[in-house]
């Protein structure tokens, strides 16, 4: 299999966006088969994960945990976009004390119901939300979401506003909460930096940045994704919630070509519980330690095959 097929965890900076760094990466890669999972809007900094020729096909399946982030709020100050890029609608003296806004904080965690930015891709009436925002337009309804956030730690506080960190579940909006902190302390907040910590199971400390990552590849005479260290996943270490099994011989021949083998049938059926949901499967080569092919079991239905991946 073509050794480039997996993750790569890019430490983004601050001020390009997520479509500018899977450009970066493909005049450095020198290969154009490079997506990315999890946006990451301008303002923000940190992790975010590059797929890597095959392992386009798993984006389904990936960045589904939830996620960690440090966020600096400015108190003072709405905005059409919740952030501090927007437009500012609302400016707004700032009473509250450092106690206050620490236990405002605080006291936002749970499940809670808030308002979905407009600048996101939020579907209302089949368009994206930001799709009105850039002409200027906005939905007679903006939806609200359920979102999730917790383990929150107030980090520093100061007249202008505060440095939290928080874990929230997919999607949910840091925006969002931001906003509802300063809709509670009646003077109004946007998100001013962002920086994602966390997206699990993987952290920016194993992220490298586009400078390293242009430096390490230009440098190494072996082009493979294991020069690049931690910031590397290999594509079947990609889906490790799925449970693993390993083939060879004519059962990965059939595996590849769109059948599963009887042998293969008899290893299933070990992962089968009657009355509960059986777990995605990742098939690997033994031969060549490479990801064969992902299978599912829906509906009561037994495994078949979802996605298979090639060794060009």
């Amino acid at each position: 299999m073509n050794p480039m097929n997996g993750l790569l965890l890019i430490d983004k900076p601050v001020g390009i966006t997520s479509h500018d760094v899977v450009g970066r990466a493909r005049r450095i890669l020198g290969m154009r088969g490079i997506g990315h999972a999890g946006t990451l809007d301008p303002l923000a900094s940190g992790l975010l994960v590059l797929l890597i020729g095959e392992a386009t096909k798993v984006s389904d399946y990936i960045l589904n945990g939830d996620k960690s982030y440090e966020l600096k709020a400015r108190l003072g100050i709405t905005t059409d976009s919740m952030d501090m890029t927007g437009i500012v609608t609302r400016e707004a003296a700032v009473t509250a004390t450092s106690d206050e806004v620490r236990s405002a904080a605080l006291a936002l965690q749970g499940k809670l119901t808030l308002k979905v930015p407009v600048h996101s891709a939020v579907k209302v009436d089949g368009k994206k939300l930001y799709e009105y925002a850039h002409k200027g337009e906005t939905p007679d309804v903006v939806p609200d979401r359920e979102m999730s956030f917790y383990d929150i730690e107030v980090v520093e506080t100061a007249p202008e506003g505060a440095i939290v960190r928080m874990r929230c579940s997919k999607g949910s909006f840091i925006r969002a909460w931001a906003n509802k902190l300063g809709e509670d302390l009646g003077c109004g907040a946007s998100v001013e930096a962002l920086r994602r910590i966390e997206s699990q199971p993987f952290g920016v400390s194993q992220a490298i940045s586009l400078e390293d990552l242009e430096a390490k590849w230009e440098a190494k005479s072996e082009r493979h994704g294991r020069v690049l260290g931690p910031a590397w996943v290999a594509l079947k270490d990609a889906v490790t919630q799925f449970k693993r099994i390993d083939i060879d011989g004519h059962c990965e021949v059939l595996m590849r070509n769109g059948q599963i083998s009887k042998m293969v049938q008899a290893q299933l059926l070990q992962h089968v519980k009657i009355g509960q949901p059986n777990p995605g499967v990742r098939v690997v080569s033994r031969e060549t330690d490479d990801l064969v092919a992902i299978l599912t079991a829906e509906n009561g239905q037994f495994y078949k095959i979802k996605r298979v991946f090639n060794r060009t």
